[in-house]
């Protein structure tokens, strides 16, 4: 009977809810410890045992898939800050004690604007390094294409490469434009360079732009690039745009951007000064607000908009078939003009009251655009540089340089209006800067001391101690 009995309980046994596990074979506990890896069975949809639902199934949680790892990822660039935290460093300039000279003599502007003419015929690239970017252009194109076939896959120079603002030594930035979003991992982009020759491949996934950067050993360049970044593709068709409006404006640009770079003032990720594309924004504003002006505000112009290859009209003017001639009636040499930008910059723009904007051609009010001190949530508020972008107008350019950098790079700016005022000349102004030379603590042995002379004590000695220790 009891048999029986035990025979039809097992046979119920399926019928149970499915909310209370089956057990019909009790086994001993394993208290032993086992490592914790994931069931096998975890998951075939197997009903969750502890479900408060008869019938419920338990639906495994999807597991974020762990990164690939990148072999060519690579960690922060590290250089040393440009301009020292030193004590008092970041205290805004004071005026000067009287005017700044006004005007160049005419000897002095002849002189210079000659050492100007000559310095820039040797920082024009040649013909055979514009050469050589052309075909690392159609290079990475043809290899890109080649991995992806169909994607419309486009390599697009910009920056300095494609804004007429290049030398030889400069590298090539290259923006690559496609559909397919596989291609904006970086790290997919780095290893399929680095299996068809590029060397010195970097991945910087984590930038704030992400980008690649390579070296090509057959056509001897540096190249740093990203993906779909438009942005940058009108930033660098608009500059190349004003510096063809008229002829003064490249040879400029050219030197003052060549200043920056001996002065080490063009680092804004790892020196904590400011970028070339905002020093760029600087010159042309300051073209624009020369009287007569030389430069138009792009951005401004109703007409001479021509319509691009997607159908859409132009954002900015850039017919230079009208645009060209717009500065006739300003007849500044060469000479005054990088004269007066160091005047104007290092004396006479106010930095806390002012903006400067090239979409608007105009110096605008920091109260105008939310930037001043009245505001002090607004983080740009304290900022002392603000550069607006023309573009995206919520974004400063001169954030990157905080209060002691951008009184460093005032300095500077000051400095090189001095070396042009007393006609030390443009060599003297664009001087390479030297670091200051810092000492290494060099471990020095201390100055031996004489041995101290050990004596013995009275206990030790055996002599008597006068009855100092009675009582003990």
């Amino acid at each position: 009977m009891a048999t029986a009995s035990f025979a039809q309980r097992r046979s119920t046994n399926p019928q149970q809810s499915n909310s209370v596990p089956s057990t019909p074979h009790q086994h001993p506990r394993d208290l032993r410890f086992h490592s914790r890896s994931p069931s096998p069975s975890k998951t075939l949809g197997h009903n969750y045992p502890r479900s408060a639902v008869p019938g419920a199934t338990y639906t495994p949680t999807a597991v974020k898939p762990t990164q690939a790892f990148c072999r060519f990822e690579a960690s922060p660039e590290f250089r040393t800050r440009r301009m020292p935290y030193l004590e008092g460093g970041e205290l805004p300039l004071p005026p000067p004690t009287e005017e700044p000279k006004p005007a160049l003599e005419p000897g002095q502007d002849e002189k210079l604007s000659g050492d100007m003419r000559e310095l820039y015929g040797r920082l024009l690239p040649t013909e055979e390094s514009e050469e050589r970017r052309r075909k690392l252009v159609q290079k990475l194109e043809d290899i890109l294409n080649g991995e992806w076939p169909g994607n419309e896959i486009r390599v697009n120079v910009f920056g300095s490469s494609g804004n007429l603002l290049s030398s030889d030594d400069s590298d090539v930035d290259v923006c690559v434009t496609t559909p397919l979003k596989a291609l904006e991992s970086m790290c997919t982009l780095a290893t399929v360079l680095h299996q068809h020759g590029m060397q010195k491949v970097q991945c910087r996934a984590g930038a704030k732009v992400p980008i690649v950067k390579m070296w090509d050993p057959e056509l001897q360049l540096a190249c740093d690039l990203n993906v779909n970044n438009p942005l940058a593709l009108e930033n660098t068709r608009m500059i190349k745009t004003y510096v063809q409006i008229d002829e003064r404006v490249r040879p400029l640009a050219k030197i003052i951007k060549y200043w920056t770079k001996r002065r080490i003032l063009n680092d804004a990720a790892f020196g904590g000064t400011i970028s070339s594309y905002t020093w760029i924004c600087m010159i042309l504003n300051f073209l624009q607000t020369r009287d007569p002006p030389i430069l138009p505000s792009l951005q401004k112009m109703p007409s001479a908009r021509s319509i691009q290859a997607n159908g859409q009209t132009s954002v900015f003017a850039d017919d230079l078939e009208e645009l060209r001639g717009f500065g006739k009636d300003n007849h500044e040499s060469l000479g005054q003009l990088i004269f007066h930008f160091f005047r104007y910059y290092g004396y006479v723009f106010d930095y806390a009251e002012h903006v400067v904007s090239v979409k608007e051609g105009k110096p605008i009010p920091r109260k105008e655009k939310g930037w001043d001190k009245s505001n002090p949530l607004e983080k740009e508020a304290h900022n002392r540089l603000c550069v607006e972008e023309p573009f995206n107008t919520q974004r400063n350019l001169g954030n990157s340089a905080d209060d002691f950098s951008f009184s460093g790079i005032h300095k500077e700016i000051r400095r090189a209006f001095e070396s042009l005022k007393d006609g030390s000349g443009l060599e003297e102004c664009c001087a390479q800067f030297e670091w200051p030379v810092v000492e290494k603590n060099i471990f020095q042995r201390p100055t031996p001391k004489p041995k101290p002379i050990l004596t013995r004590s009275a206990s030790q000695s055996g002599r008597p101690n006068n009855g100092n220790n009675q009582g003990r």
